[in-house]
């Protein structure tokens, strides 16, 4: 699915307007910086996003916690390479949060790891990397 959605929608547009749209998509947390995502990172996120919508509604603006932005990270993160997004899940109803993370590691295949970090805390969140 995600192959289809970036043929698509990279056949229509560049890469800046891909990033613009994820952006108009999506709610940022203070300090987050997307700048400099990699291409796949874009596409990737505006699927999230499909899925955060088919469990929570079309209106529900899922929330980017990290890409490039935060000095805490593992020394190796793939946030660092900009190829890695956060999205916030400690907000959505727990039980939910199963079927939500299921349907984005389905819907990003293989390309892309997804781990639900931190659960049960305050900073519990999805942790989305492409693989090389």
């Amino acid at each position: 699915m995600l192959l289809f959605f970036c043929a698509i929608c990279c056949a229509e547009w560049g890469p800046a307007e891909v990033h613009n749209l994820l952006i108009k998509r999506v709610q940022l947390k203070t300090g987050v910086y997307t700048g400099k995502l990699d291409a796949a990172m874009d596409s990737a996120g505006l699927v999230v996003v499909a899925e955060y919508h088919k469990v929570m509604g079309d209106s529900y603006r899922p929330t980017i916690t990290s890409a490039n932005d935060y000095g805490k990270h593992a020394r190796r993160s793939k946030h660092y390479e900009n190829k890695a997004l956060d999205f916030r899940i400690s907000d959505v109803p727990r039980n939910k949060r199963s079927l939500l993370v299921a349907s984005i590691r389905q819907a990003l295949g293989k390309r892309f790891n997804v781990f639900w970090e931190e659960k049960n805390t305050a900073n519990e969140h999805l942790h989305i990397e492409l693989k090389e």
